[in-house]
């Protein structure tokens, strides 16, 4: 069988040599010689199939050869070469039943055969490239992608754009061959207007979202976005060129969905960058175009663990002034999604992003404190450990549409910086953040000393119980930050850990603790009047329920006959 599937090969490298050099279809080149000459069933049914899906792919398959081949064009090559690329793509990429490495072994023997001296070298080096990047070997996930190309909403869109052209282009792509979820497309429309995108939405009972005059945006479902621009460039591949990350510049016509592999447009080396785990810039007016490009760098490498291009890394160090220009929301919706994964610290070590940081809140960075705070919340066993589910879930609550963990990260990247004053104003200026945010920054910050001072105070004293009552749910954040301050200081890191273990044990008596006295019955009961004191008496009730000196309402009359018997004597 391998004989005859050698054989099949040299046929069809004949058939599409005669077709190539009389400028025939491949097919008709191929009745004219079976025409004339006898083949085995086996030979003529391989070589068939091998002709017919060449001449079908030709035009994607020209077009690979041409990417791969650096520094050659098609009219240059040989022909038996080029020829050779030819139905050695078309086998590798489509042809199932034949391992990669078969077909490209194949065609280097048989390059060795018909070509030049150096034709097996050439073949091989090109088709091992393609196999890496391509072949259903690849360390790309093409079958997942494939898998993610037939979703319900994108089929959708294909079957009502008709014969409009449009292509899926950036994210998805990339994140699909990672194996990595992803329910953003973004689409780019061939064509003059909207029309499309005003018509898809209305199938899906939606509006489109006007975001700039060249974005809509379609909300299928939750979870589920299209973002549709309109191709600005003659060409789809001067599109992409625009585009700010070679890993992005991904295009795939939706036109030709059911083989990704083979009909992807890859104008800047993307592929290979996946592969390599690398960001590059596909070019170097990236940044002038839009400087939120300098912090989504970062983005992507802390999401996708990547490392930057050494030319991208230096381009964000000497143009970190043009983050000026961006609007703070933009900035704030970056710093969030990095700032969301869990070692978000290692990735803002680099000098260069530490300089943007810099720029931005006008403050120096420290990520060696945000790398510790991660530590402690993504470790298995640390001090913290034993109450880590509710501290999660703590962290999850939003303030002011951020999530607590968010604010708790940007404060750790800024402690110790600066002044208490200072480092809440700069970064609530920075973001634009509201005044709930504010206030919750410039409380965590203040209350850290006045945590310290309590460190050799019994856990069941006023003092230990005042704090907790004055730091309320921001008990969490202050004693996470105040382990990252300490973190050397294992004495300090128990105390720490102690003090939070009280807070989530005693949380519902802190936040909202069973009235024992009201203050109207203070006020008819003792004769008490509305003001300070009366608040203060409160105030103290509180703080010995958290202690455990008050468990009920005798209690509670105790303390206030005490208190306000030893106010007396003080007046006396």
């Amino acid at each position: 069988m391998m004989r005859n599937r050698r054989k099949a090969r040299e046929f069809t490298l004949q058939v599409l040599y005669q077709a190539d050099i009389r400028d025939i279809p491949p097919t008709q080149a191929l009745r004219i010689t079976l025409s004339r000459y006898r083949f085995t069933s086996e030979i003529e049914s391989f070589s068939s199939k091998l002709v017919e899906g060449t001449e079908k792919f030709l035009p994607w398959i020209d077009e690979l050869i041409k990417h791969y081949a650096k520094n050659w064009t098609l009219e240059r090559m040989a022909v038996v070469d080029r020829n050779i690329l030819r139905l050695s793509i078309y086998e590798l990429l489509l042809v199932k039943e034949v391992p990669p490495v078969v077909s490209i072994n194949e065609a280097v023997e048989i390059a060795k055969r018909y070509g030049t001296e150096d034709s097996g070298k050439f073949v091989n080096g090109i088709l091992d490239k393609i196999r890496r990047e391509r072949a259903i070997d690849s360390a790309l996930k093409w079958g997942y992608l494939k898998r993610k190309l037939k979703s319900p909403p994108l089929i959708s869109f294909i079957n009502l754009k008709d014969i409009q052209k449009a292509y899926l282009v950036g994210g998805f792509i990339r994140n699909s061959l990672l194996g990595r979820e992803s329910a953003d497309l973004d689409i780019l429309i061939d064509g003059a207007n909207f029309d499309l995108v005003e018509k898809f939405a209305r199938y899906y009972g939606k509006s489109p979202v006007c975001l700039s005059d060249g974005l809509r945006r379609v909300l299928v479902r939750r979870g589920c976005q299209f973002d549709f621009t309109l191709k600005k460039s003659s060409s789809l591949e001067s599109d992409l060129k625009k585009r700010d990350f070679t890993i992005d510049a991904l295009a795939i016509d939706l036109d030709h969905i059911d083989n990704p592999h083979l009909c992807l447009v890859d104008v800047k080396n993307g592929l290979e960058d996946l592969l390599n785990k690398k960001i590059a810039l596909v070019n170097e007016r990236a940044f002038d175009d839009d400087p939120l490009r300098m912090l989504k760098a970062f983005r992507l490498k802390s999401q996708l663990d990547f490392e930057l291009d050494d030319t991208l890394a230096q381009m964000i160090f000497e143009k970190y002034q043009l983050i000026d220009k961006v609007a703070k929301e933009r900035i704030r919706e970056e710093l969030f999604i990095i700032l969301n994964t869990p070692n978000s610290g290692e990735h803002l070590c680099h000098p260069s992003v530490k300089k943007l940081l810099d720029r931005i809140f006008n403050l120096p960075p420290n990520p060696d404190n945000l790398c510790y705070l991660e530590k402690i919340l993504n470790s298995k066993e640390n001090l913290f450990t034993p109450f880590k589910p509710q501290v999660v879930k703590y962290l999850g609550e939003k303030v002011g549409g951020v999530t607590r963990l968010f604010l708790l990260k940007l404060m750790s990247l800024f402690l110790c910086s600066s002044s208490t004053e200072r480092i809440s104003k700069s970064i609530t200026e920075a973001l634009k953040l509201g005044r709930r945010q504010e206030k919750l920054i410039q409380k965590v910050v203040s209350f850290i000393p006045l945590l310290d001072q309590l460190k050799d105070s019994s856990l069941l004293s006023s003092n230990v119980s005042s704090f907790l009552l004055e730091a309320g749910e921001e008990t969490v954040e202050t004693c996470l930050l105040a382990a990252v301050l300490r973190r050397e200081d294992v004495d300090y890191l128990q105390f720490y850990s102690r003090v939070l273990s009280i807070f989530f044990k005693k949380r519902s008596l802190i936040l909202s603790p069973p009235r024992l006295l009201s203050g109207d019955e203070l006020m008819s009961t003792f004769g008490i009047k509305p003001g300070p004191e009366l608040s203060s008496i409160l105030k103290k009730i509180h703080q010995a329920q958290i202690s455990g000196d008050v468990q009920g309402r005798d209690d509670a009359v105790e303390l206030v006959q005490k208190i306000l018997s030893n106010s007396e004597k003080n007046q006396i």
